[in-house]
Parts: structure tokens; C-alpha cells; sequence
């Protein structure tokens, strides 16, 4: 009998550590509970560590036990629970400036504005020596999260408040610009030049944001004067811009100038590199690569550029080699999936995942946006059922991740599963119903299926309205206009899109509607035009080879 009642204590313990007891008698202690978090995190069940931790933190009241546990939940990307967690450390801690950080950087990832725009208030007031210093802080620090889109119209209204601090001013103007919101960007850096007039960073917010929202000539203009009597990081800017205006011709003398003299050689010889790439000229693009390299600095962007060189001369063991080797900087993501997409084009699955898997666990914190790319890699080669079970089983770890999200629904279209597609649109939309993305994503999807067009077209003017200068929306519009059976309007919308950003899906759309009113030869120019741009586009390509036909 006391065998068995041992055994029978020892199973009700198991159990409870595994959180199916209830008993209050029987509840994990404070340590039994970290073990379990700890195990819970090796295996990568992070919901249920974070939650243990947020418990282990409310047990002890310790406020390093509340910091470690929004750490982690931070770290992993468990917004709602980082929220409880800030919102139970405040309850004990009311003035406390980490867990009202905590709060905001939670509030504004779930696309909650107003309880964001609170925390930072309280940030703002607190925080820092002032309130310009807390804005500038402030632009810089959330730069970084994954909703940008909420990000600026959170400070987009916080600055509204101080419209006479051009601090505030800039803040908002850079994180809308970086949102693509160049109309509402331009509006904020114009409210500094009131303040003062010589703010070279305002006068520059302003310049690119005119680029941005598709006024070259002006943007040009702004930079220009800015570049005749300023550093050489002024100049660089300006041929930047001249290159997005597609005026490639021009920018050269001052990419040269700036090799030539400037500490900004490998900055200039990148721009170079980009020119001669674009325009064919493959030796050429890979001596200025190399030229990069050899200066010591940004190596991970001249690799990525040595790459697309190969790739674009379709010696694609080479293109593949030099991606893989693209392991930091803004490019590592995008050169990782392509290495792995190239290893399964040349027959070689097995080291195809045995070397992205070594990468994810290299950069864990960009383990998302690699699952997301790797499940989109596997769904154009048809292997629908591993995409959607590889993102289901992040989602299980990452369920507030809207990348995976968006991947899921994408694989689920191509699969020929419109039906669950839209119901995962819909969820996202329903949890965020102030994102624009979301609301595009689902409009458009709807519209692409000739479904529910009215709808669609709601939902893509809200997403609009939220962005104005987002090329994919307008896109989107375009698209939902042309289904409705108005393509003259349709085709303004797509041409200010294809303005904007030359996109290969918008070129297709482009194309698609000026063939439809008749116009086949410019649709077949933009559909080369685009093809030349992205190789790799398989529906570009095909549309060429069906239309081209005499």
C-alpha cells in the first residue's frame, strides 16, 4: 500500500508539473515551475514558458523575476503575454520605466495604438531628460518592430501634441517614411523647416519623401541643393535618389566622386556596382563588388551583389556559394533563401535544409521571417502539404507573428485552397482591424477570385486611406477596379503603382489590363521590361511566351 501511494504521489506530481492538476495543494513551487519554463523554452514551446514565467513572477513579486520573463517574451515574440506580464509588474511597480516599455513595445507589435500611445506618453514625461530627447530615443529604438505601419501612426499622433518640438516632428516623419507614408512624412519634416528653417535632416526627410510619393523632379531638386554645399554623406543621398528616379546616367559622376575622395568609398562603389548590374554589365558590376570587399566594410552587401551577379548569368553553383556566405546585415535573409532555393534547383534537398537549418539556429531571432520564406520556397515547388505543416508548427510557437500568417494564407491560395486562405485573412484581419496590410492582404485575395467585389473594394479603399503612397495597395485597387470592370480606371491606378515601385506583380496586373483594352504592345514592353528586372519570375515570363505569339 505504500508502494502505491508512492507511485499514485509521484504520477499526481508529474502531473501537476505538466499543468493537468488543478489542486491548489498540488501547484508547481516557484523553482519547479522555472524548470518546467526552461525545459518548455529548450523545445520551443514558447508560449507555455513565457506563461510559466510570467507565473513564477507573480508568485515571488521579485522585479527582476517580471523583468526576465518579459525578456524572454520579448525575445520570443509572445506579445500578449509580455503585455499581462508589463501590466502585472506595473500593478506592483506603478513608476516602474522598464515594464512601461515593456508595455508599449507589446501594445504597438498587437496593434493596440491607444495603449502604445499611453505607455509612451507616460515614457516621454519620464524617461528622459526631455521631451526631445525622449523622441529622439523613441524614433530610434522603434525603428526596429515588426508593425511599422502601427509604429507611425502611433507617433504620427503622439506628435501631434507637440507641434511646436522638432523633435516630435522628425520622429514622426522618419518612422512614416519608413512606413510609406511620404505624404504624411513630408507634412511632418515641412513642420520642422517652419520651426528651422536649416535643418539639414528635415530638408533631406523632405527630399526623399517627395521621391517616395512618386515627385522626382522635386525630391531631386530638394536633395540637389542639400548636395552642392554638404557632406558627403548629402551627395551620396542624392545619387541614391537619382538611381530610384531611374536616372542611373547621372548619379554615376557623383558615385565616382565620392569613391574617389570620400570615406564613403564603399558606399559609392556599391552604387556603381548597382548601376553596371542593372544595366548588364556583369564584369564590370563584379570588379566594383570586389572593389567593396576590398575596403573592408560592408562585405555582406558586396557577397550579396557578387551573387546576383552569378544568378543573373545563371551559373547558379556560384550564385548559391556566394548567397550562402551572406550570413549578417539587412541582405541575409533573402541570400539564405536564395541559397536554399538554388540547392534544390541543382538536385541537392538534403543539404538544401541541413544548411538553413544551421543558419536558423545560428540567428534565432530571424527564425520567423526564415520559416515564413522557406515555406513560400517550398510551395512554388509544389510541395504544398510540408509549406503548410512547417507553418503551422511556427504558428504553434509564434502565434502572433502576422508573417506566418500572411505565408499560410499565401501557400493555402496556391494550393488551390481559396477557402481557408480567406479564413486566415479574415482572423488576422478581425485581430487587427486598423492595419492596413491586413486589410489590403484580404481585399485583394478576394479580389483576385472574383469574389465578394464590393467587399474587397472596401476593404482595399480602408487600407488606403491608412496608406497612400503604398504601392501594393494601390496596386490592389487597381486590380479590384479592373475585376469590377473598369479598367481605364483600373489602368491609373496600376500605372501610378508601377511609378512607384517596379514590381513584378504589378507589371503583371500593368500588363494584364492594357493587353485587355487593346494596347499590346506596351503591355508586352512592361512585361519585358519587368522580366529583365526579375529573371527568376516564372508568371512574368509566361506571359511574355503566351502573348509574344504571332
Amino acid at each position: 500500500m505504500r508502494l502505491i501511494s508512492a507511485l499514485r504521489g509521484l504520477a499526481l506530481l508529474l502531473l501537476a508539473s505538466l499543468g493537468l492538476v488543478a489542486c491548489a495543494e498540488l501547484a508547481p513551487s516557484t523553482t519547479a515551475r522555472t524548470r518546467i519554463a526552461e525545459v518548455a523554452l529548450e523545445r520551443g514551446d514558447y508560449p507555455r514558458a513565457v506563461d510559466e514565467y510570467r507565473q513564477v513572477a507573480e508568485a515571488s513579486r521579485d522585479a527582476k523575476k517580471s523583468e526576465h520573463a518579459a525578456r524572454v517574451a520579448f525575445e520570443h515574440s509572445q506579445f500578449s503575454a509580455l503585455a499581462a506580464i508589463a501590466r502585472g509588474w506595473l500593478s506592483r511597480d506603478p513608476h516602474n520605466e522598464l515594464a512601461h516599455r515593456f508595455l508599449a513595445v507589446a501594445s504597438l507589435e498587437l496593434d493596440d495604438r491607444v495603449g502604445a500611445e499611453r505607455e509612451l506618453e507616460v515614457l516621454v514625461h519620464t524617461a528622459y531628460v526631455s521631451p526631445g530627447d525622449a523622441f529622439d530615443a523613441l524614433a530610434e529604438s522603434l525603428a526596429d518592430l515588426h508593425n511599422a505601419v502601427g509604429v507611425a501612426a502611433t507617433m504620427r499622433h503622439l506628435a501631434e501634441a507637440y507641434p511646436a518640438l522638432p523633435q516630435a516632428n522628425l520622429a514622426a516623419a522618419s518612422l512614416l517614411l519608413a512606413a510609406g507614408q511620404a505624404t504624411d512624412a513630408r507634412r511632418f519634416a515641412e513642420r520642422v523647416l517652419v520651426l528651422n528653417s536649416q535643418s539639414r535632416d528635415a530638408r533631406s526627410l523632405v527630399a526623399r519623401a517627395r521621391v517616395v510619393g512618386g515627385d522626382c523632379d522635386g525630391g531631386l531638386a530638394a536633395q540637389g541643393a542639400l548636395a552642392k554645399d554638404g557632406a558627403g554623406a548629402d551627395r551620396l543621398v542624392y545619387a541614391w535618389l537619382l538611381v530610384s528616379c531611374e536616372r542611373g546616367a547621372e548619379a554615376e559622376p557623383y558615385f565616382l566622386g565620392l569613391a574617389a575622395t570620400s570615406p564613403l568609398k564603399a558606399e559609392a562603389l556599391e552604387g556603381l556596382a548597382g548601376i553596371d548590374l542593372e544595366a548588364g554589365r556583369w564584369d564590370r558590376a563584379l570588379t566594383r563588388y570586389n572593389e567593396v570587399l576590398a575596403t573592408g566594410r560592408n562585405g555582406d552587401r558586396a557577397r550579396f551583389g557578387i551573387a546576383m551577379v552569378a544568378d543573373r548569368r545563371h551559373d547558379l553553383v556560384l550564385a548559391q556559394q556566394h548567397y550562402q556566405r551572406v550570413t549578417q546585415g539587412p541582405r541575409m535573409v533573402a541570400a539564405q533563401l536564395r541559397s536554399y532555393r538554388l540547392l534544390l534547383d541543382l538536385g541537392r534537398p538534403d543539404e538544401a535544409a541541413r544548411t538553413l537549418d544551421a543558419f536558423v539556429e545560428s540567428v534565432p531571432e530571424r527564425q520567423v521571417e526564415l520559416t515564413a520564406g522557406r515555406a513560400q520556397v517550398l510551395s512554388t515547388l509544389g510541395r504544398f502539404d510540408d509549406a503548410i505543416h512547417l507553418l503551422e508548427r511556427a504558428e504553434r510557437s509564434y502565434p502572433e507573428r502576422t508573417e506566418l500568417a500572411y505565408a499560410l494564407a499565401v501557400v493555402l491560395e496556391q494550393s488551390g485552397q481559396v477557402d481557408r486562405a480567406l479564413d486566415v485573412l479574415r482572423a488576422l484581419r478581425h485581430r487587427r482591424p486598423l492595419d492596413p496590410t491586413a486589410a489590403n492582404a484580404l481585399g485583394f485575395t478576394l479580389a483576385d477570385h472574383a469574389r465578394q467585389l464590393p467587399e474587397a473594394e472596401r476593404l482595399i479603399r480602408f487600407a488606403l486611406a491608412q496608406s497612400p503612397d503604398s504601392a501594393a495597395i494601390q496596386d490592389s485597387l487597381g486590380w479590384v477596379l479592373f475585376r469590377r470592370g473598369h479598367p481605364r480606371e483600373a489602368v491609373e491606378w496600376l500605372r501610378v503603382a508601377y511609378h512607384l515601385e517596379r514590381d513584378a506583380e504589378i507589371a503583371r496586373h500593368l500588363g494584364e489590363v492594357r493587353w485587355a483594352l487593346g494596347e499590346h504592345a506596351e503591355a508586352l514592353r512592361i512585361w519585358r521590361e519587368a522580366l529583365a528586372l526579375a529573371p527568376e519570375d516564372a508568371a512574368l515570363g509566361q506571359l511574355v511566351t503566351e502573348h509574344a505569339q504571332p
